[in-house]
């Protein structure tokens, strides 16, 4: 134990004092006496006996009812149910609960119970069940059992209603982590007690459907722990409103368990069962997946209650001319709530061919889609550990299929090939699984009205993944891939690619091209990739930025004609390797972060994809256009430039400091997460999915780029169209094109940085972080001269909704018909007298860190923190020099606002 300073000084008294007592014992002037004969020996003393051994300490737990608000609402839980039967007709589930750390977590018995209830209620558990009943045809759904109220006395008699949860029931907590929960219904008295209830009006008892208690089928019991803390919100004993604001738990619990009542054994993979998705591919895109105020989040569990129950209670939709009138809870005598067509629909909103769809406030048409919608797999596969993953290709059924599809009439067969259909049954007949995956749902996307480009790859590290992605190609598609063995730069100067091109994964070469006879590369195949050199030159003061802002490119195919005369093609090695030269290209020694890629070629006047002409289905050159085929956009690659291991006879025109990666960002798999193949979508691509590797996207997006008065930058733009629901002021760029960047939806945590950028990339005090800081560029926000204010703000109205005409939007904080001065501009062509020229001191710019930071937080009080702090935003270059940004004194590892704390990082 610490002493208090008093005692310190009493101890060193005494010290003092003993030592001086010793010292006294000694003669003076080294006196001593005549020295003794040594003492015997004394004996030694006996062993002291043993000391009791003390008990076993108890294990740690976590006690909820020992919690302060704060420490609940930083908890997150997890755990699994371990057992469930059902008990003289009362379902019983045993289940375990831990925190974070694997610590067991005890004291959810907490109950509420308002004056006028008859029974108490826990608060932060619930619990549901549902039995799965398979038809003829072989499809199979949850129906629930919890289709009752809970009864107001002894003697009242509960009311139907739509799927629900039980928590009046009794919970034992074992006070070791483990509960078993006993419901308080009688499941198999539903069915009997839905018979005996009057209806009336749209309460339909046909729409609760058959609830009879069979205990040989399929069941899934759920258990959701979430909620208030207590004493906050309505979380008091008396259920009364406490005045103090809901601290609800961070992450909940939501767990579920199938098995077969009759023999209390959980379901095998011989049984039957329905695990179409699972909450890994929803978070793929969803970050956490978080509805019904947080507290339900796992697709699985919303299953139980999400039946086709849901439709009771509600009338027929009304509907005219495609329109709907009303609220859409009940269409086409099905729940619009049913997990199935809830999902579907809600994700489809780009396709749907009916209008006004409103369920419970979600209005499907309204949503987007990150994707090509018949992209299946990203939700259902049996690779991802979904038992029934693959039910999308191999029973194929109305509900299913019509959620997406809603233009068909089951009844009248309109917009059905197959005519009416009154069951699922011949559904496969006609719709084979080959056929829906190797051409229906083929994830395609038009670049324009004649030309197919399918998302046949991507860069993501899942095996398992890519596979299911790689091989949903249609019959007699070949998937290109791109081979860069080495990039370097030569002795000139000239940048050398090392490479061939593969199908399915075979080298294969080139023909010689003959004109007139001879005039692709590839048989079957026309257009080609590009090839680019990329990097950085001084600008701004900075020697070397860690930004490109130069590039270079040629186009393979006119290389390899000889219709371009900046570049040579030699023959292939022993292995098939080719050896690309830019000849007409130069690297200075100014330059840094030289790299080079392949790939990145879309539809120009002068440049078309790799495009496959004999695919059955994707016809080339209709009517003599030379349009159509089918492109499968192979994944860009790249590499820096080698400056060791040349060719023999080689020597590197650049040092290894010149070639230093500019630093990790972001990834491909964590774009592809969500996008699956970057660039491919059904109704509106970018790029033609040509350009697909996030890293490399800023060899165009620069800090230089400007449209319409945003940055282009690839921070600044991305930034900002993934925050259009966060941002203040609307993001304009490429209006002229159709694109309505403000109305994109962000289906993650926006706060979650870790869904697109790779761990630690925001945090400055990393060193390569911090090394780029003094040399990131300025986001360029305009430049030249902008249009007069005609072509400004032209708003037109339709559907109730103001959209813009096509016309130059620029952005809120620059000025029409004012001259701004030109942008930096570089060459890297080897016969250039200038190798770059500065921009203009009156071009406006947004200072780096302000510019990532203000593509989401971009209101009046954010740009006036950001110029208070050494900012600069939408002020000239000359204003911009004269600036430090001071964002790390707060914002950095461990600071007050640390970036990771202020955007939270969790899945």
């Amino acid at each position: 134990m610490e002493m208090k300073p008093l005692k310190r000084l009493g101890a060193l008294a005494v010290t003092a004092a003993l030592a001086f007592a010793l010292v006294g014992c000694r003669g003076e002037k080294g006196d001593t006496g005549a020295a003794g004969a040594n003492g015997a020996n004394g004996t030694n003393g006996t062993n002291g006996t043993n000391g009791t051994n003390g008990t076993n300490g108890t294990s740690p737990v976590a006690n909820v009812a020992n919690m302060t608000p704060d420490q609940w609402g930083n908890l997150a839980l997890k755990g699994s149910i371990t057992s469930a039967s059902v008990v003289n007709g009362k379902p019983v589930i045993n289940f375990k609960v831990t925190d974070a750390y694997n610590t067991p977590v005890v004291g959810l018995g907490w109950t509420a119970k308002s004056a006028t209830a008859y029974l108490a209620n826990y608060v932060n558990v619930s619990a549901s069940i549902a039995k799965l009943v398979v038809g003829a045809d072989g499809h199979a759904e949850w129906v629930n059992y919890v289709v009752t109220s809970t009864p107001t006395s002894a003697t009242a008699t509960p009311n139907p209603q739509k799927p629900g949860t039980d928590n009046v029931g009794t919970l034992v907590d074992n006070g070791d982590g483990t509960y078993k929960y006993t419901f308080f219904r009688d499941i198999t008295t539903a069915q009997a007690v839905l018979d005996a209830a009057t209806y009336s009006g749209n309460n339909k008892r046909a729409d609760l459907g058959d609830v009879t208690y069979v205990p040989t089928l399929t069941h899934r019991v759920s258990i959701q722990i979430s909620g208030a803390a207590r004493g906050t919100g309505s979380n008091t004993s008396d259920a009364s409103n406490s005045g103090v604001p809901s601290v609800n738990v961070k992450v909940p619990a939501n767990f579920t368990y199938d098995f077969i009542p009759a023999t209390g054994a959980a379901v095998t993979a011989s049984d039957p069962g329905r695990m179409v998705t699972n909450l890994q591919a929803c978070n793929d895109c969803h970050t956490r997946l978080s509805m019904h105020g947080g507290g339900r989040f796992d697709p699985n569990y919303c299953a139980v209650c999400h039946t086709d129950q849901r439709k009771y209670g509600y009338a027929e939709a009304t509907i005219a001319a495609g329109t709907f009138s009303t609220g859409t809870n009940k269409v086409n005598g099905l729940a619009e709530g049913n997990m199935v067509t809830m999902i579907h629909r809600t994700h489809a909103g780009e396709i749907l061919t009916k209008h006004n769809y409103n369920y419970a406030g979600v209005l499907a048409n309204e949503t987007t889609y990150p994707m090509d919608h018949r992209n299946c797999v990203q939700c259902h596969s049996a690779s991802k550990g979904q038992a029934q993953g693959d039910n999308w290709k191999n029973k194929p059924g109305r509900v299913s299929c019509g959620s997406c599809h809603d233009g068909i009439d089951w009844v009248l067969g309109t917009n059905h090939p197959g005519g009416p259909a009154a069951d699922d049954a011949s559904c496969a007949t006609c719709h084979t699984a080959s056929d829906i995956s190797g051409f229906y749902h083929v994830a395609t996307v038009p670049p324009n009205p004649n030309n197919a480009y399918l998302g046949g790859t991507n860069n993501n590290t899942n095996a398992s993944y890519v596979a299911g992605i790689t091989s949903n190609l249609p019959t007699g598609a070949i998937k290109p891939t791109w081979d860069l063995k080495q990039f370097y730069i030569n002795g000139s100067g000239q940048p050398v690619f090392i490479f061939r091109f593969l199908q399915n994964g075979t080298a294969t070469p080139f023909k010689t091209y003959a004109a007139g006879s001879v005039t692709e590369f590839w048989d079957n195949f026309v257009g080609g990739p590009s090839f680019y050199v990329a990097c950085s030159l001084p600008q701004d003061g900075i020697t070397a930025p860690a930004d490109y802002n130069a590039t270079a490119s040629v186009y393979f195919k006119n290389v390899w004609n000889g219709t371009l005369s900046t570049a040579t093609l030699s023959a292939p090695d022993s292995n098939g390797y080719y050896t690309l030269v830019m000849t007409g290209t130069k690297i200075p020694a100014s330059a840094n972060m030289v790299t080079g890629g392949i790939g990145y070629t879309y539809g120009l006047s002068s440049t078309q994809p790799l495009t496959q002409t004999n695919v059955p289905g994707y016809a080339y050159n209709v009517e003599g256009k030379k349009q159509g085929g089918l492109s499968v956009p192979a994944p860009n690659v790249w590499k820096m430039a080698a400056t060791s291991s040349l060719p023999s006879g080689e020597t590197s025109g650049v040092t290894s400091t010149q070639v230093v990666a500019r630093r990790a960002i972001v990834s491909n798999a964590k774009c592809n997460a969500c996008h699956a193949a970057l660039g491919v979508f059904t109704e509106k691509s970018y790029h033609a999915g040509q350009r697909n590797d996030a890293p490399t996207c800023v060899f165009c997006h620069t800090p230089n780029r400007t449209n319409s008065g945003w940055a282009v930058n690839i921070k600044d733009s991305v930034h900002a169209i993934h925050a259009a629901g966060k941002r203040v002021n609307k993001f304009s760029w490429e209006v002229s094109a159709g694109d309505y960047y403000w109305k994109v939806e962000y289906p993650g945590r926006l706060n979650d940085c870790e869904a697109c950028h790779v761990a630690g990339s925001y945090n400055f005090e990393i060193s390569a972080n911090a090394n780029a800081i003094p040399n990131m560029l300025m986001s360029t926000v305009v430049s030249g001269t902008t249009a007069t204010p005609a072509t400004i703000n032209t708003i037109k109205v339709g559907d109730g909704v103001a959209e813009p005409l096509p016309g130059t939007y620029y952005s809120p904080w620059v000025a029409p018909s004012t001259v701004y001065g030109a942008s930096y501009s570089a060459s890297l062509s080897a016969t250039a007298t200038t190798l770059y020229t500065e921009a203009a001191d009156t071009t406006l710019v947004v200072s780096p860190i302000t510019a990532a930071c203000s593509s989401c937080h971009d209101s009046n009080m954010n740009i006036a923190h950001y110029r208070a702090n050494g900012g600069t935003f939408y002020e000239t270059r000359a204003v911009a020099k004269t600036r430090y940004e001071q964002c790390s004194m707060c914002h950095s590892a461990g600071k007050v606002a640390d970036p990771k704390t202020v955007h939270i990082t969790f899945k």
